[in-house]
């Protein structure tokens, strides 16, 4: 019986923990994607194992990154990099270089722009 009870008291807390996670980083995403407000462009990218990609901003956008490795590197007009992990907000004008660094993994990239 003491077993049980042992159990019990460790999973309890893992699974409100995990739901609470879950419904938080819903939000997040969400609150994330509305950044560049009502009217924007979106562009899908895939990036391969050390592939980079170049593009311009000019405003309010979104970063956000998928994949085993969420994890990619960015230059704001060739200044120093910065690591970016899931998530990233710019309010910027200029040229933006995103890397993978990975050297096995893609990642996709979504960006969303204020049009």
């Amino acid at each position: 019986m003491m077993l049980a009870e042992f159990l019990l008291l460790l999973v309890l807390p893992l699974i409100t923990l995990s739901s609470l996670w879950l419904r938080y980083y819903r939000k997040i995403m969400l609150e994330a994607l509305s950044f560049p407000g009502t009217s924007y462009t979106e562009n899908s990218v895939h990036l391969m194992p050390s592939q980079s990609i170049t593009f311009k901003v000019d405003g309010k956008c979104v970063l956000v990154v998928n994949g085993v490795s969420s994890w990619v590197t960015m230059r704001v007009n060739g200044g120093p990099p910065q690591r970016i992990f899931k998530v990233r907000l710019l309010n910027t004008k200029g040229i933006v270089e995103v890397k993978n660094e990975s050297k096995v993994f893609q990642v996709s990239l979504l960006v969303r722009c204020e049009s």
